[in-house]
């Protein structure tokens, strides 16, 4: 069976969620493009989370860090990092 790396999938994904986030907040025809695609936004960036979750996750299944962070804190750093910046993007947005 394969190994999977949780760590470096979820810093993966929490990143793109956030990129996601932003482009389908800012550029309506994306957000068309995923809704058009897969029903509604928000599955479509489940569904592309959940493959570079998967393909990171495998690919760097024998990875065990990166520099002077450790695979759990890099993931948790990323997760929180992650809706940091979705959550003080929304702020923003909000007082536009």
């Amino acid at each position: 069976m394969a190994k999977l790396n949780f760590y470096f999938g979820a810093a993966a994904s929490a990143w793109l969620l956030v990129i996601l986030i932003v482009i389908a907040e800012l550029v309506e025809p994306f957000k068309t493009l995923l809704k058009t695609t897969f029903w509604h936004h928000w599955i479509g960036k489940a569904v592309i989370i959940t493959f570079v979750f998967l393909v990171v996750g495998f690919l760097l299944r024998n990875k065990a860090s990166i520099g002077n962070f450790s695979d759990d804190k890099l993931a948790w750093y990323s997760v929180l990092g992650s809706l940091i910046v979705i959550f003080l993007f929304f702020i923003m947005e909000f007082f536009k």
